[in-house]
Parts: C-alpha cells; sequence; structure tokens
C-alpha cells in the first residue's frame, strides 16, 4: 500500500511540475514505475535522465537514457506512467517540414542547429520537432510542429 501510495504522489507531484512552465529545463527524478518499466523493456539502460516537455498538448516527461551499445534512447511518459511515445533523433534539418524549417528561419534568421527530435503523434495525425540551436550567442531548444507553428521556446542556460 505505502509504494501505490508512494506512486501516486510521485505522479502527482511529475503533472504538477510539468504545469510550471520552467525557461530551463531542470532534470528531475524518475519516478520508480517509469524506471521499472523502462529497465522491464531494456534491462541495460543506463544514464536515466528525465525532464519535463508538452506535446501535442500532453504534459510529458521525458527519460533519455544508453543501452549497453551506448545507443541512445528518448521516451515520453504521461503523467500516469504510462509510455506515449518514443523521439527519434534526426541527423539533419532536410528531414524536418519545410513549414517548420520556415518558421525556425524566420524566429532565428541566423542559427546552427545543434541536434533534432522527431515525435510522431501516437493519437492521429501530426509530427512535432524538438530543434535544439544556437542563434545570436544563446543556446535555445524550440518545439515547432509539422505545419511551422512554433509550439515554444526556451533559451537554455549557458
Amino acid at each position: 500500500m505505502r509504494t501505490l501510495i508512494k506512486s501516486a504522489l510521485g505522479l502527482a507531484i511529475f503533472f504538477l511540475a510539468v504545469t510550471a512552465n520552467a525557461e530551463i529545463p531542470e532534470p528531475v527524478n524518475i519516478p520508480g514505475e517509469i524506471s521499472r518499466d523502462i529497465l522491464k523493456r531494456h534491462p541495460t539502460a543506463k544514464d536515466m535522465q528525465a525532464s519535463y516537455e508538452t506535446h501535442f498538448g500532453v504534459n510529458l516527461l521525458e527519460v533519455s537514457f544508453k543501452d549497453e551499445a551506448d545507443e541512445k534512447f528518448l521516451e515520453l511518459f504521461t503523467a500516469k506512467g504510462h509510455l506515449y511515445v518514443n523521439e527519434q533523433l534526426i541527423g539533419n534539418l532536410g528531414e524536418v517540414s519545410p513549414l517548420a524549417i520556415d518558421a525556425l528561419k524566420k524566429e532565428f534568421p541566423k542559427y546552427d542547429l545543434n541536434k533534432a527530435e522527431l515525435i510522431v503523434n501516437p493519437n492521429g495525425v501530426g509530427e512535432e520537432y524538438e530543434v535544439y540551436l544556437s542563434a545570436e550567442g544563446s543556446d535555445w531548444k524550440v518545439s515547432v510542429n509539422d505545419k511551422g507553428v512554433i509550439q515554444d521556446k526556451q533559451q537554455l542556460a549557458p
């Protein structure tokens, strides 16, 4: 019973923290049930780290980890601790929708791409991209959908 209460309390704190839209994402504790779920599917998972994100209007916990071959995985979990979807690392902006690229160019006329991730909507049509870039002497994390709408923009700490 105590374990159930601790899990419920951890998930409630997760949900409350997700709703606070911080400018600088900070690492957070991974609820036990999410860690167990990952280890059940990926027994050699290591270096687990988590942060809060919102995609398709859903507050999520992103957990990154590596396997025994040091391959990086990114998984998104709901406030109830259920796997929502995986994020996929993408190699270059050529893999991002042209409308999303246009939005990035409009917002950041001169930028250097650091990395990009693809999130495919598990409940329907649509894609979102999480783009990490450098512009005007600062690092940014930008969420933009495949229609070219910037969903979120955060300046990252130096």
